[in-house]
């Protein structure tokens, strides 16, 4: 009896380090950039708070001499919402049963999947409606 306590007493610090090691993969599928529509920006006639919205801040915003404004935007295409929470379902339940060496393999994987990062140029008139938008590299 004693020599089994020895042994469980052993393995507690591995499985005390595992359990407290799982997660990075979770976290990072959980976390991934919610996915942008860019279906609406096809449809002129969008203010520019609403893009502005959407995207986040402009990463550079030129007020042209004729009064219109040019937005440069930057942003991850990101994940659908249900892809997102079953990665990081799964990840949970591979560390559960391989006492978290799944991490080795899920992190780098999850970085990986972040996507690319887009680049968006949006011309607006006078009153900061949306003439065109177009996305660097896309047709």
């Amino acid at each position: 009896m004693n020599r089994m306590m020895n042994r469980m007493m052993s393995w507690a610090p591995l499985l005390l380090v595992s359990l407290l090691a799982q997660g990075c993969s979770v976290y990072l599928a959980a976390n991934q950039p919610p996915k942008v529509d860019l279906a609406p920006f096809d449809i002129k006639g969008m203010h520019r708070d609403m893009v502005v919205a959407t995207l986040g801040t402009p990463v550079s915003s030129v007020k042209n001499e004729d009064g219109t404004r040019t937005d440069v935007y930057q942003f991850y295409k990101g994940s659908d919402t249900g892809w997102k929470t079953g990665r990081a379902a799964f990840h949970l339940v591979a560390d559960f049963f391989t006492l978290a060496l799944w991490e080795i393999v899920a992190t780098p994987s999850e970085l990986l999947i972040k996507g690319d990062k887009l680049s968006a140029r949006a011309d607006f008139d006078k009153q900061d409606v949306l003439h065109e938008f177009k996305v660097a590299g896309a047709p």
